[in-house]
């Protein structure tokens, strides 16, 4: 596994390589940034690695190098391609989520809008787009969780998503819980976090896809790497612990009566599971179910899940294919960590929203690249379909990401949408993040001085036309 230390040592021995690499670039056909190269004409047919990660939030150091959370391995793939700075899942829900990403379709369209839903029963005839492209001539293969695991994920038998699939396993818990609590719903495995000293089920999978990695290919491949960490139960090994001492552990910020400026429906979808939040705060600092301890498991957990990236990466390149070879990134959703009286996603504000997300696309993207404009994981599939050179998919509800990818600073007109639950929705522009919920009340938060949204100016005259502007993007439900 790799660390940041590892990573600082495998960059150092990349730069003092870069010299007889920049001798062969001329006669290559490479452009290089950083000691990486790329190919400068755009391949055919390229293979597509498709990276998924789980819960993880903004608090990382690919957004920002004082952020507590360490991902070198995100920061490493970022300085490959495109970052987007700004990017957002279509609803902070596993399965909603998932099935946006996986069939193209937003939750106003599909009807999915939550980790119960069936997706597959609702959408016999969606045509997902592992199974589009292996109708235009790609192996596909995956493994871990890409669509959501129980019965809401269940693909059809008849009708698979991929040729080939290795399925998440059961997590291997310890007994009692690492937690502390021996009663009551933080006494379950799911809800359970601490040092695991048991192999983590996302090593499995990286294994078997680095077992197809090894294999000689002989169609273009779309290969779907399911990352489950930092997915509670917060697990990671003790050495990952280790960058993450308990007494340097960090909060997010939690002013009183943060709350008390935003609707009751905003209240609701804030207590979602609010048994984490009330316990985890009731307990004493020094005690293994404390809200500290269990953001320090985040902390590790997340960084562990950066360190299965990194792995992906390093074979990748040991495989030869990298040069040929498109890789996206995402995100679900993200996370709440005590920050507005929540430790669940299932909110509509920026921290369950807000997302990693990088492409590289090799003969496309520039290396190093940071894109700000907002944008939506509903674009990942109109985007790898554009990359492919497929046809395109008429019924996507996203938009490609092609002209951002080619040049990160031209015009972006659309405004990524949010939804949980039927009827509530967010709208996010460059500043704003604008709410509305079934019952008609709403929020606005202007992030260019609240980036944690701690003062809801809806109720302010001054911002109508602002809300008005935001409003009229509010999407039509079935």
């Amino acid at each position: 596994m790799m660390g940041a230390t590892d990573v600082e040592e495998k960059e150092n021995i990349m730069n003092r390589r870069s010299f007889l690499k920049k001798i062969c670039v001329a006669a290559a056909g490479l452009s290089c940034v950083g000691g990486f190269c790329v190919a400068r004409s755009r391949p055919s047919k390229p293979n597509v690695l498709f990276i998924a990660i789980d819960d993880m939030n903004d608090w990382t150091t690919v957004f920002n190098k004082d952020n507590p959370i360490k991902t070198p391995n995100l920061e490493r793939l970022a300085r490959r391609g495109v970052f987007f700075s700004k990017a957002f899942c279509s609803t902070p829900a596993c399965n909603p989520s998932r099935t946006a990403i996986m069939t193209g379709l937003h939750a106003t369209t599909s009807g999915v809008y939550g980790n119960r839903d069936p997706w597959r029963k609702m959408l016999p005839d969606a045509v997902t787009l592992p199974q589009y492209l292996e109708r235009h001539g790609y192996a596909t293969k995956g493994a871990g969780k890409i669509f959501h695991h129980g019965r809401s994920g269940e693909s059809d038998p008849k009708n698979p998503d991929f040729q080939a699939f290795f399925p998440k396993l059961p997590t291997r818990a310890p007994k009692p819980n690492y937690n502390g609590y021996r009663t009551g719903p933080l006494s379950r495995t799911y809800y359970d976090w601490g040092e695991h000293t048991r192999k983590m089920i996302d090593l499995d999978m990286v294994e078997w896809v680095e077992n197809v990695m090894d294999q000689q290919w002989d169609k273009p491949m779309f290969l779907a790497a399911g990352i489950f960490k930092p997915h509670l139960p917060f697990y990671a090994p003790p050495e990952t612990f280790k960058r993450y001492p308990f007494d340097k552990t960090k909060l997010p910020p939690m002013p009183p009566n943060d709350l008390d400026d935003v609707p009751p429906a905003a209240v609701k979808k804030a207590h979602t599971e609010s048994f984490v939040y009330e316990n985890t705060t009731a307990q004493p600092q020094n005690s293994p179910g404390n809200l500290k301890r269990m953001v320090q498991c985040y902390q590790a957990s997340a960084d562990f899940a950066d360190q299965m990236v990194g792995r992906l990466i390093d074979k990748l390149d040991a495989s030869g294919k990298a040069d040929n070879t498109i890789i996206v990134l995402w995100a679900d959703h993200g996370y709440h960590l005590g920050d507005k009286e929540s430790c669940v996603k299932f909110t509509l504000w920026e921290k369950a929203n807000h997302v990693p997300f990088i492409i590289v696309a090799p003969g496309v993207t520039k290396p190093g690249t940071r894109c700000d404009k907002p944008v939506s994981l509903l674009d990942i599939y109109p985007t790898l379909v554009e990359l492919a050179g497929l046809p395109a998919k008429a019924d996507n509800d996203g938009h490609s990401l092609v002209p951002l990818l080619e040049d990160s600073k031209r015009k972006w007109s659309y405004m990524p949408i949010m939804t949980m639950g039927k009827g509530n929705h967010a709208v996010r522009s460059d500043r704003w993040r604008y709410i509305r919920y079934a019952d008609g009340s709403e929020e606005l938060y202007d992030h260019s001085n609240d980036p944690w949204e701690w003062t809801n100016l809806a109720g302010k005259p001054e911002y109508k036309d602002i809300i008005e502007r935001h409003r009229k993007c509010l999407p039509l439900e079935k």
